[in-house]
């Protein structure tokens, strides 16, 4: 009995935080921005597809998992990209369906840096099982979990803005800037849903001409009535081939990342989160993202640039 209460107020905490969103936490965003920020898209050389998982508290059933297919290309060079978000988010019986389309565009702001903005369009499905939870042993119903929600359709809308170099990156975006007005508090679904977060992510590489690199990173989000959440992270390149980090992020969670290139087109990223709330710790096994990154040279240019985030 005990257990089953921690695990649901694990899953409302993470309710809690995330239902005031519809872009999802994630972890491996060392070569995914696109996903907050659509000037991001297109922004190397080569056409791209990305699939991950994120399966949260493993071990315990209908706990959160995101599921997400990420597309992006540029139109025959980096001046202008597009990009396609697919993203699955599952929490207990609710179910929310994001599907945005990216467009991207780049000026030269001097000879070594560059300004790209991006606007992101789409819908949002969301249904949520309310009948299905079983919140009482004797069997009283409660009114507000008497009747399932489905809307369809919900209008996504978002901008982003990055200034970038050889050697830098800042990035700040909002990718649900739309206030979508349906009946407050329906049905346990409230407008509080599309709270219009900003983030603001900023990098640095060390040792660009080097086998070794290193990368600090830091990425700041918060919107108007929920908290400001920070990741601090740290990412050690290897010839190339293979990335290793760590991340702190300020809802008292550590992770470890890494990523391999596997072959000459495919890379392989992995990531654990772990909360370290002593209440949590003995009853969850860790956060888990997988991440199968597929890259192609569709233009056949004669040089395509190494990319580092």
């Amino acid at each position: 009995m005990k257990r089953s209460f921690v695990l649901f107020m694990m899953v409302m905490a993470f309710h809690i935080s995330t239902q005031a969103q519809t872009d999802p936490i994630f972890t491996q965003y060392m070569n995914s921005m696109q996903t907050v920020n659509p000037a991001y898209a297109g922004m190397w050389d080569k056409v791209g597809v990305q699939a991950f998982t994120r399966r949260y508290y493993v071990g315990h059933d209908r706990a959160p998992l995101t599921k997400s297919v990420i597309f992006y290309s540029p139109i025959k060079n980096e001046n202008n990209g597009i990009g396609l978000d697919i993203i699955d988010d599952r929490i207990g019986y609710e179910k929310r369906l994001t599907v945005t389309a990216d467009y991207a565009f780049q000026v030269r702001l001097d000879w070594k840096t560059y300004l790209r903005l991006g606007l992101k369009a789409g819908f949002i499905n969301y249904d949520n099982l309310l009948t299905q939870y079983k919140l009482y042993p004797d069997g009283i119903d409660d009114p507000l979990f008497m009747e399932d929600v489905h809307i369809n359709f919900m209008v996504s809308w978002g901008i982003g803005a990055m200034v970038y170099s050889k050697d830098y990156y800042i990035s700040f975006s909002i990718p649900q800037i739309i206030d979508n007005g349906f009946q407050a508090n329906r049905n346990n679904y409230s407008s509080l849903a599309e709270l219009r977060y900003a983030y603001l992510i900023g990098g640095y590489i060390f040792g660009k001409q080097r086998q070794i690199r290193f990368k600090p990173s830091l990425m700041v989000k918060g919107a108007i009535g929920a908290p400001v959440q920070a990741d601090i992270s740290a990412n050690v390149q290897f010839y190339n081939k293979f990335w290793v980090g760590a991340m702190y992020r300020t809802n008292n969670t550590v992770a470890a990342v890494m990523q391999i290139r596997a072959f000459k087109n495919i890379k392989l990223g992995y990531a654990v989160d772990y909360s370290i709330t002593q209440e949590f710790q003995k009853y969850q096994l860790g956060t888990h993202e997988i991440r199968v990154i597929y890259e192609y040279d569709f233009y056949k240019r004669p040089y395509t640039r190494r990319r580092f985030f």
